[in-house]
């Protein structure tokens, strides 16, 4: 992908994550060209994102004072033109997390009946997946499944149910032509036996038949393997930096 596709998908993945962490009473969503700010309010940086990817210092600048301001944890990218900017002595980088997409083909189908959307009652048991399978307090999931409770919330969280027990959860949002794709998420008791691999497939193919043509997310580099074996190519590399230490104290 050349320069102009890749700020699209960043753009379109900002989109979705200002749905998924813009519900709380505290959360703070902000866009424009070049960055967006997606902040849940929960004491946790990986719960509240931000990106810029503008050369433009003043953008920067102010996409940090919309993080630095609330004083939450939060865990920011750089990338594309931006990805070299240094940033104050708050921030400290933790990682160089894959941006990755997969084409949706003809192949994909679904047909698996394990696979449902999640509503209002599944609230408790989404948020309950999330915080076992990352090792979570229930107070940080709840945050990130707010999007359920929401009547017609522009994007949806599916569970994937064996022998009626959700085992597997996955959060995803249509944007434009791209169904983006966040905290794909599957307990450790009930991990390797494929429950990931099936619920995602589900979804992609249920994006597919909705016009979709392209899955985006960002992965962490343990998960990249997985995504790498299921058909899903690196376009680029964010520079993940956090102020978790830093909000903690200013907080």
């Amino acid at each position: 992908m050349d320069e102009a596709e890749l700020a699209m998908r960043r753009s379109q993945m900002g989109k979705s994550a200002c749905c998924f962490l813009g519900t709380g009473p505290r959360s703070i969503v902000r866009q424009g060209p070049g960055y967006w700010v997606a902040l849940s309010g929960a004491r946790l940086d990986d719960a509240n994102l931000a990106l810029v990817d503008t050369r433009d210092p003043t953008l920067l600048a102010h996409a940090l004072e919309q993080i630095e301001r609330p004083g939450f944890p939060t865990s920011l990218s750089l990338a594309g033109p931006c990805r070299g900017s240094q940033l104050g002595p708050g921030w400290k980088h933790v990682r160089d997390a894959p941006f990755m997409g997969r084409f949706l083909g003809k192949d994909l189908r679904c047909a698996d009946r394990r696979v449902r959307e999640a509503g209002v009652d599944d609230y408790e048991v989404v948020s309950q997946i999330i915080a076992d399978a990352f090792g979570l307090t229930k107070d940080v999931s709840d945050t990130m499944v707010g999007i359920v409770k929401l009547p017609d919330p522009g994007a949806k969280v599916w569970l994937l149910v064996v022998d009626e027990r959700p085992v597997s959860t996955v959060l995803a949002s249509i944007v434009e032509d791209a169904i983006c794709v966040w905290c794909a998420a599957t307990p450790a008791r009930f991990t390797r036996r494929g429950h990931c691999r099936a619920l995602l497939a589900d979804v992609l193919s249920r994006a597919s038949l909705q016009g979709a043509t392209i899955g985006l997310l960002v992965s962490s580099p343990a998960g990249k393997p997985f995504y790498d074996a299921t058909g899903w190519t690196t376009l680029e590399s964010w520079s993940t930096f956090t102020n978790a230490r830093w909000a903690q104290l200013a907080g």
